[in-house]
């Protein structure tokens, strides 16, 4: 209800002004108008006197006329000592003793009725201590005011309960709006992570800021999933390296031999592998927690020509065959994240296409910057490419290679964060994973808090600080 208040007191103050202002506009140029008529009439009188004399003018105003109550105008010439010439009241008024404009109160009889009216009077000397006096009768404006204060009464009653009721429902619409919120927030937070604002389509201001409440809530939900199977999946690529270190280790024990090359290059490529879990995953944090102010314009063909410098070396001892095709392509992103994720791709490719080129293009593609890796190898059937970029999600083809399962979470990850998208099609034959991201735009997404740190770029088994 004090919402409601608020806005009617804020429409009544609006109602108000406009009617006062209207009114003394009016009212002002009634006034400047009557002024100006009075004036005009003056000058038209004077002017009968200097040809006739004041005779002349006595004979024009007793001139046959309608009773002074019934006309806007009254007449009056007087001498120095009060008598009265001509006109249309018995005696002088005894407030207009100069000259000039004025505003006078005189009493006039209607019958057996004295009643005072407003006049707006001039008074001439016309010589020898005669005076004129030509008023317009202004009371007609004085019931204009009454009738105005009467107006503006009604208004403003009527402006309250009409501002009470808008004021009311439009408080009680912001109300309900932040009880769903609430609601639902609280749902959300008992576990429901499916809960969502409802959207009304009217478009606004309610409607986008339910849009951006149901997107922070898609990405928790989206980062909350992805931790249950991150933790599912880590669980087991944890579990089986740690195992078959044990098993060696306690057979080395059983059979009390010293530790041989074998027993060190099994040991030491087990931890290399939970290493780079633990940095892949480290990774991943590091997206996570992108912040719009760590963005910076930059070129698509420019973070291409980082990563192949970087793979260059490994891509020419496998004696593979590398083609770029790099235009430009602007955008705002996080150069290292951006980095990283190419090298992923290209470090796929290589992974999974043996013996085939590798292609790297950018450029543009409608309103999208996007930079492209393309293999010529085995690809990804269609109902597999979702699940490819899942956390720790090997597919049975990669079972024998090896790698974490995050490589291309890694590459959608950054992509999202950027607003853009990882897409992976078919290349006849092969695979076209492209990363496509909004032309020079600030990725619209629910960030995380500024962090200072960069992540980890994988090159091959080393891990490079970018």
């Amino acid at each position: 209800m004090r919402g409601a208040l608020w806005v009617t007191l804020a429409v009544l103050l609006a109602t108000a002004t406009a009617l006062t202002l209207q009114y003394v506009r009016t009212f002002s140029v009634l006034e400047a108008e009557s002024r100006h008529m009075v004036q005009a009439e003056v000058a038209g009188l004077m002017e009968r006197y200097r040809s006739g004399g004041l005779e002349e003018l006595a004979q024009f105003i007793a001139r046959p006329q309608p009773p002074a109550d019934a006309r806007d105008y009254i007449y009056l010439i007087g001498t120095a000592s009060g008598r009265i010439v001509a006109g249309d009241l018995d005696r002088w008024p005894s407030a207009a003793q100069r000259q000039g404009w004025q505003i006078l109160n005189i009493p006039f009889r209607s019958g057996p009725t004295l009643r005072v009216r407003r006049v707006e009077a001039e008074v001439v000397s016309l010589g020898s201590g005669n005076r004129l006096l030509v008023g317009h009768l202004a009371d007609g404006r004085d019931q204009l005011g009454v009738r105005y204060l009467e107006t503006l009464g009604w208004s403003i009653a009527a402006t309250a309960l009409i501002g009470l009721a808008l004021g009311w429902w439009i408080s009680r619409r912001a109300l309900r709006f932040v009880e769903h919120t609430a609601e639902a927030g609280e749902r959300f937070l008992a576990g429901r992570l499916d809960e969502r604002l409802p959207v009304t389509g009217r478009g606004d201001q309610y409607d986008h800021l339910a849009q951006v409440v149901n997107a922070c809530f898609e990405e928790v939900e989206r980062m909350i999933d992805s931790l249950r199977a991150a933790t599912d999946g880590l669980a087991h690529d944890l579990k089986t390296p740690l195992t078959r270190m044990k098993v060696r280790a306690e057979l080395a024990l059983l059979r009390q031999t010293p530790a041989d090359e074998q027993f060190l290059v099994a040991t030491t490529r087990d931890v290399d592998a939970l290493l780079k879990l633990i940095n892949d995953l480290l990774a991943l944090a590091h997206v996570d927690a992108l912040t719009a102010n760590m963005l910076e314009p930059l070129d698509l063909a420019d973070i291409a020509r980082e990563a192949l410098e970087l793979y260059e070396p490994v891509i020419e001892a496998a004696g593979r065959h590398l083609i770029a095709d790099l235009r430009p392509a602007t955008t705002r992103g996080a150069r290292s994240l951006l980095v990283q994720a190419v090298c992923n791709l290209i470090d796929n490719a290589m992974k999974h296409a043996a013996d085939s080129s590798i292609k790297v293009t950018t450029g543009h593609s409608r309103a999208e910057a996007e930079i492209k890796v393309s293999d010529a190898g085995p690809g990804i059937a269609a109902g597999d490419r979702s699940r490819a970029i899942e956390r720790l999600v090997r597919l049975d083809a990669s079972r024998s290679t090896e790698g974490s399962g995050l490589g291309l979470s890694i590459v959608a990850a950054v992509a999202r964060a950027h607003g853009g998208a990882l897409a992976l099609e078919d290349n006849h034959p092969g695979l076209n994973a492209s990363i496509r991201l909004p032309s020079g735009a600030t990725p619209k997404r629910c960030l995380g808090p500024e962090i200072t740190h960069l992540s980890l770029l994988r090159h091959g088994d080393a891990s490079i600080s970018r």
